[in-house]
Formats: C-alpha cells, structure tokens, sequence
C-alpha cells in the first residue's frame, strides 16, 4: 500500500515537472502579436505561470489549481463526484479510494446503486472510461510542421462521414496562408471498422493518403467517446501541433465563416490571445434528467450544476494552453458529455468561457438558414448538410452578393 501511494505521488509529480518545463519554455518562445502585455487573467491561470523547483510545493500548485473544480462540485454521493474527490485525494499523497482504472469496470458498475438501470451507452462509459491510452491507428504527424499554424481547425467526424469531410475540404476547411495566417484542417476519428460496422479502413488509409488529414484511434467513435476524442487530440497537439496559435474544435457539419474568424482572431490583443476560450457559453446549466434525452445523467452519477461552457458544435480557444489542458485532464475524472467536461477542465485552469453572438450552435431563425447574408454576420453555425455548406460557401465569396 505504501509503495502505491509513493508511486501515485512520483507520478503526479513528472506530471507536474513536464508541465513546468513546457510552460518555462514557452515563455521564452517569441510572440508573433503585438509587444508584449501582462498576460490577460480574468482569474489567476496557476498552472500556465511558472511553478518553482519545490517538489512539495508543485503538488500544492496543481492543488490549488484545482480549488476552483473541488468548491463547484458538491461533495455528493454520486459516482462521478466521488472519483473526482478520490483523485484529488491521490495528488495530496492520500488513498485514492474509489477512483477507477482502466480494467476496472466491473468494480465500477458494483460502486453505482442503479447501475443495472443505466441506459446502454451510460454502462458502457462506466465499465470504460478509466480506460484513456488508445493506439493511433492513422497519424499525420508534419501536419503543423514548419508553417506556424495560426489557426489549427480540429474537426470531430466519424468514419463514414466522407461527403462532410470533402465539403469542409472544399470551403472553409481549404489550408493554406489566407492573408499570411496558415490555416491547417485535421479530422479526428474512431475506429473506421467495429461490431455492426462496415470495415471502412482500406477507404480511410486511402483519403488520408490523399489529403493526409485524418487521424484515427483504435476506439469505437460513439457520442460518450468523444470525450475521449479531445482527450487524444489534446495529446496529439502536444506532440504534434506545440505553436498552434489558436485551435477551433468543431463537429464536420457546422458552417465556418473562416475569413471572419481570422480576421476576429487577428484583431486580439495579446493579452486576450494567450488565455482565450470562446463559443457560445451554455450558463448556468444543469444536467439533464430525462431518460429519453441524449444528453440523460442519472443522478446516481453526476450530482451539481454545470460550469458555464463553450457549446461543442464548435468554440476556440489559445493554442497555447492545450498542454496544460492535456496534463490538467489526466487528474479530472471523464464526464460523458464532452462540452462539459472540457468547461470543467477550463474552470480548473482559470480560464473562463467567454460568449460570442456571432457563434450560433443551436442553429439561426429557420427563414435565415439558406441565406448567405445571414451567415455573413456569424463565425460559425451548426449544422449545415455538405450541399448547403457548398452552396453558401460558393454565394459567400461572389463579389456580386449584395446583403
């Protein structure tokens, strides 16, 4: 027990060491923005700030960084707050009670009450979700090499979307250097075979032959994965994508006004640019508790209020804290709504969600969905088919369109 627990702490405290070496480093890193300004801190960031050579006092900094997640989270009997208290436990040296692994889903599902009246998907992210460490089946690993990618899109697919994927390709997802800012595309995937599943990898290894865009995981790609999802991709950007400026996650079937979204990016002054995370900000909400919604959490296994959040159609946010985000969400329980998740791990960085109008994730006023004017005004709306996204694209760039 006692080797465990000193295991437990050696490995926080590499969490910690990398994290600090990364941040010293990038603060010696050249901006491309403006000179620089006193970084923008709407509340402290502990874990973007240099954090000492102390190995006591780097378990305290991550603590503390975290204070923010423990006062937001009730100290409730439901089994996702009771990982979460069990691996806070574990970074302060304590008994991780309670808290899951990856093979320990049977033990899981015998620590939830109602566990047997779960809908399928929810049983199935509880027996898996301790489970984070998933091959890359199809990397593109010089995709952000050599071009200072201003602006990294991060499009969440699945498989057999292909027309979706092509149409982003087409528009708004076209790479190059639009007026000096490079714009790269990737595509972030499951699985391109599994049970009931057409076996689409020979089709897959093909398009990524063909664009080299697509990154794929060995995990099945189901709407509880997508946690996941960010949760690779975070790590993948670590490796692969470090100088990202900025990163816009999206689903393949939003519509991207990618010349305004530059040109609102481009106008940030630096302090905003270095801490920024925006969408359209979901307040003051609560998990859903009817069974027939897709976004149900039983109440066994989540208790509180969610924290104010970038809706996941698609939100933006500093390339230049996905590390930190990456190690912070190794010590944050999975949640199976993937918006949440990412705005609880926000919340424990420091950084707010910040509302802008001109994202519009649930859609605009049916009359205006076909008209390009409307979409003129927006950064970006979900959802349009690949035929709409074509046709408005094409309308968009018309020097004869008068709105």
């Amino acid at each position: 027990m006692k080797g465990t627990k000193l295991l437990t702490v050696a490995l926080a405290l590499l969490t910690l060491l990398a994290l600090k070496a990364y941040m010293d480093w990038s603060l010696e890193q050249p901006e491309h923005l403006p000179a620089p300004e006193p970084a923008w801190q709407p509340s402290p960031l502990p874990l973007t700030q240099p954090l000492g050579d102390d190995p006591a006092g780097l378990l305290l900094r991550l603590n503390a960084s975290l204070q923010r997640l423990r006062r937001s989270v009730p100290e409730a009997d439901a089994y996702w707050n009771r990982q979460l208290r069990g691996l806070f436990r574990a970074l302060e040296g304590g008994p991780a009670n309670g808290t899951r692994g990856c093979g320990d889903g049977t033990a899981a599902a015998a620590a939830i009450r109602d566990f047997a009246s779960y809908p399928d998907q929810h049983r199935r992210f509880v027996l898996h979700a301790g489970c984070r460490s998933f091959p890359l089946l199809v990397n593109q690993p010089r995709k952000c090499a050599g071009n200072g990618t201003f602006l990294l899109l991060a499009i969440k697919s699945v498989p057999g979307n292909f027309a979706a994927r092509q149409a982003v390709r087409e528009t708004w997802g076209r790479e190059g250097a639009h007026g000096g800012q490079p714009v790269r595309t990737i595509f972030l995937m499951g699985a391109a075979h599994g049970q009931h599943q057409p076996d689409l990898r020979r089709l897959i290894a093909a398009e990524s032959q063909a664009y080299g865009d697509v990154l794929v995981w060995d995990f099945e790609d189901t709407f509880f994965n997508l946690t996941l999802k960010d949760f690779l991709f975070l790590g993948w950007a670590r490796a692969h994508c470090p100088d990202a400026r900025f990163v816009l996650k999206g689903d393949d079937d939003v519509f991207i006004n990618t010349p305004r979204v530059l040109a609102y990016l481009g106008a940030l002054d630096t302090r905003r640019a270095r801490a920024l995370y925006t969408g359209q900000v979901m307040a003051n909400a609560s998990p859903f508790r009817q069974a027939s919604s897709k976004y149900y959490i039983p109440e066994s296994f989540y208790a509180g209020p969610y924290p104010a959040y970038a809706g996941g159609g698609g939100y933006i946010f500093s390339g230049r804290l996905a590390p930190a985000l990456f190690l912070l969400a190794q010590h944050v329980a999975f949640y199976p709504i993937d918006d949440v998740y990412t705005g609880l791990c926000f919340q424990a960085l420091g950084v707010r969600a910040e509302a802008h109008p001109e994202f519009q994730t649930f859609d605009i006023a049916e009359k205006d969905r076909a008209d390009p004017c409307a979409h003129r005004q927006l950064l970006l709306v979900h959802r349009r088919s690949p035929q709409q996204t074509m046709q408005l694209w094409q309308q968009l760039r018309d020097p004869q369109l008068k709105c």
